[in-house]
């Protein structure tokens, strides 16, 4: 059984954690749950915990795929529930010409992913670290050598251009992505998935997925698994979803319900269980069916 979290907003919608508390919840209800971020990314100066993280492991990790393991009762390896990670460095105004110019690759994921990891699942798991210059030319000194660092580190590190990691995020990764999420299911009853930014559903088998929460700041919107997959399916020809936005899908659905969520202080400890019971009977109920 396959529960899709996605988001309203392109960022802070609250995905990760509304995944990470049902996660954990359906566990401690005797379920084998573990949660699933098919892509994820991490801004480096926001939370440079993950590159001692990175280092420890040997291997690229996320804020998010660290949260939702430890969600996961650590029933798998971190690269499984996350596929593909990666680092993003900020830029400096004085390397580029224009304001705009800044401002532009600022605001595309590609242009300031310097350090990420592509796990592929087929036969022996293997992780490739993909190491783009470009954005390390554009940043701090100190954050140039810290990813620098981190590379010493981790496995398979090879070089790539930017025009690499926009096919790969484009569409690129969803097969061995794939594999992997078919890895899990195989192994667990129930795998909650979250989407990246807002984008409907991030791979092709995400997509079948039983149940589907709209996740946005104060509330979440349950919605039926079938109904949102033909919307989704209705809204484009060619096969790839993750070209769709949450927002153009809503309105050719009806939810099951919505639940409001509490304030919450500290964003680690998850939401307190009472405020998401409803959503947890509704996948138990859907989970005996």
């Amino acid at each position: 059984m396959k529960v899709l979290i996605i988001g309203l907003l392109e960022e802070n919608s609250g995905k990760t954690t509304i995944a990470s508390s049902l996660t954990s919840y359906l566990n401690s209800e005797g379920f084998d749950a573990v949660a699933f971020k098919p892509i994820g990314a991490t801004e480096v100066w926001l939370s440079p915990f993950v590159l001692k993280e990175s280092k420890k492991r040997k291997m690229v990790v996320t804020g998010d795929s660290l949260l939702l393991h430890r969600a996961s009762s650590e029933k798998e390896p971190i690269n499984m529930i996350n596929p593909f990670g990666g680092l993003l460095v900020p830029l400096i105004l004085e390397k580029f010409a224009t304001l705009n110019s800044f401002k532009a690759y600022q605001s595309s994921v590609s242009s300031r992913l310097a350090l990420s990891r592509l796990t592929l699942c087929r036969g022996e798991v293997k992780n490739l670290h993909l190491i783009n210059e470009n954005p390390l030319r554009r940043t701090t000194k100190n954050i140039e050598y810290e990813i620098y660092e981190t590379t010493t580190y981790v496995e398979n590190p090879v070089k790539v251009d930017e025009n690499y990691l926009v096919e790969l995020l484009s569409g690129g990764a969803t097969n061995e992505i794939d594999t992997c999420l078919n890895y899990l299911e195989e192994r667990h009853e129930i795998i909650v998935i979250e989407s990246n930014s807002d984008v409907a559903s991030p791979t092709r088998r995400c997509l079948e997925s039983d149940a589907v929460i709209l996740a946005s700041p104060g509330f979440a919107m349950i919605i039926d698994g079938n109904r949102f997959r033909k919307a989704v399916e209705f809204l484009t020809s060619n096969g790839k979803p993750w070209v769709i936005k949450s927002g153009e899908v809503v309105p050719l659905t009806k939810h099951v319900f919505s639940a409001e969520l509490p304030l919450l202080y500290d964003q680690m400890e998850g939401y307190p269980k009472e405020s998401l019971d409803q959503i947890i009977e509704y996948i138990k109920g859907l989970k005996r069916k």
